[in-house]
């Protein structure tokens, strides 16, 4: 168990706890050393190691070569294997060894063919799920009553389009919880406003929020979470932009006695520009291409935008507060999620995707934005997060299979890389197509250009998420988030120039 001490020095300085120094280093002991020397042998086998033994272990057979008689930059890397080959037998003899390189060189595809599986499955069940109206168990009028939490904080040029998204649902019992955590937010007037254009929408505004939470966003919903007057409560975030079809569609879903909670997959509505581009390939082809497969096959795997849930079994399986509860937690969908998941109720995916709808991005948005999640999950899913999944990104995988490729079958890794990224655009591009269910504003030139950086942006974001793994800067404030996901807020920039 590892202790930790409260030695948070100033952000300024760029000094780190000592806690997040421990996690610094056994992240980098644990993920970045195998790393590194998995791929060195990866590419000594590929430069010498395939010729020197036998593709398979069983028939494994010395092979010399004479270095000085090769000249030129093949001679280098025949030099480069040689030596690595020599070190190598200095742990291990000749048979040990040919079994390292087999081993080495079948992972790469072991991990592949796990993603063609997943990555085929939301091809298959997208195809019959996305975009399909859920026939309703009860009539329109009989629909259960639905209770709207909606966290808001300031104003931005969209606000009033996703407020009034909410206000103009037809849907026969809802009511809208609109909370800010001052009695002065710049959202409180477009609320009053919206107010008096829609009289007949039971609407109530808190403020102030609620005790003892860490996580900003409960911790400015918790009025509206006490106050809601029917069972079934939909978290929607300021920036999601809602529609008749989506409510529907998770209030039918949730009917059903053995689920407990209705998520949508997160997307964004059109929004012009490279960084909306960049926007809409994450979300659409990263995440698009597991988040669905993870659902079809029963998984936890829920995102905290939109979702919609029954209070009485929350509240049933968490006693000491429901939803206030996971206020300690930033990820606070996660450790709900999880928890309903154990106790045997099933979480399911929304026919149609979450609309983020946001007047403009920018591309260090997006990577701070990842930067702060991926910092997330390699707290709360330290292997899979930190091992499984940079090795599932395309660009690093692609080139490690083709190094497998042509250590077992001669193919080249030029035409197998060529072939590889032809066939993950067209796989992400028809996915894409697929959840904006309509035309994109963006030409296909644009998207594989934008898919490219895009993926090459991950290895950025992810060895900034490493080298301070426990820091989060979410709004105002900075937050240090413990192994297991425990947060709590080292600095508050707000109330510090107050």
């Amino acid at each position: 168990m590892i202790a930790y001490k409260d030695n948070s020095e100033k952000v300024s300085g760029g000094t780190k706890s000592f806690s997040s120094k421990v996690m610094s280093v056994l992240l980098f002991q644990c993920i970045g050393v195998p790393t590194v020397t998995l791929i060195f042998a990866w590419l000594c086998m590929y430069f010498g190691l395939s010729d020197t033994y036998s593709y398979f272990p069983e028939v494994a057979t010395k092979k010399l070569y004479d270095i000085d008689s090769n000249i030129g930059i093949q001679s280098q890397f025949w030099s480069i294997a040689n030596v690595s080959r020599f070190s190598a037998m200095y742990w291990f003899d000749e048979q040990t060894w040919s079994y390292v390189t087999f081993i080495l060189a079948i992972l790469p595809l072991i991990v592949y063919a796990v993603a063609i599986v997943v990555i085929s499955i939301c091809h298959i069940g997208g195809h019959f799920h996305f975009h399909k109206k859920e026939e309703p168990l009860l009539s329109h009028e009989s629909l259960p009553g639905v209770s709207i939490v909606k966290p808001l904080m300031g104003v931005d040029d969209l606000l009033v389009e996703n407020l009034e998204s909410h206000f103009s649902l037809n849907y026969p019992k809802f009511e809208l919880l609109l909370c800010t955590q001052t009695d002065d937010d710049e959202a409180i007037p477009v609320v009053n406003k919206l107010r008096k254009k829609y009289p007949q929408v039971d609407c109530t505004l808190f403020t102030g929020g609620g005790p003892g939470c860490v996580n900003p966003m409960v911790n400015n919903m918790a009025p509206g979470y006490w106050n809601a007057k029917y069972d079934f409560i939909w978290v929607s975030t300021s920036r999601i932009k809602a529609s008749s079809d989506i409510i529907m569609d998770m209030s039918c879903k949730l009917q059903k006695p053995d689920v407990a909670l209705v998520h949508q997959m997160p997307f964004y509505t059109d929004l012009p520009g490279f960084a909306g581009t960049i926007d809409k390939v994450h979300f659409g082809c990263i995440i698009g291409r597991c988040y669905p497969a993870f659902n079809f096959l029963g998984l936890c795997c829920c995102t905290g935008m939109s979702y919609l849930f029954k209070k009485p079994v929350l509240e049933e399986c968490q006693p000491q507060g429901g939803l206030i509860y996971f206020g300690k937690y930033l990820a606070e969908d996660f450790f709900l999620c999880t928890l309903l998941h154990e106790k045997g109720y099933k979480l399911v995916m929304s026919a149609y995707p979450a609309q983020q709808n946001i007047p403009s991005s920018s591309v260090c948005f997006y990577k701070d934005r990842m930067v702060r999640w991926l910092r997330l999950r390699l707290n709360m899913m330290t292997f899979t997060s930190g091992v499984l999944e940079p090795l599932g990104d395309m660009i690093p995988l692609g080139i490690l299979v083709s190094l497998s490729v042509n250590h077992f079958f001669s193919i080249s890794v030029t035409y197998f890389l060529l072939f590889h990224f032809t066939l993950c655009l067209t796989s992400d591009y028809i996915l894409l197509k697929r959840y904006q269910n309509g035309p994109l504003i963006f030409s296909k030139w644009k998207f594989v250009f934008c898919w490219f950086v895009t993926e090459l942006m991950r290895t950025v974001t992810y060895f900034e998420a490493i080298w301070r793994p426990q820091t989060i800067f979410w709004g105002t404030k900075q937050f240090r988030v413990r192994l297991g996901g425990v947060t709590e807020v080292v600095r508050d920039t707000e109330k510090t120039k107050s």
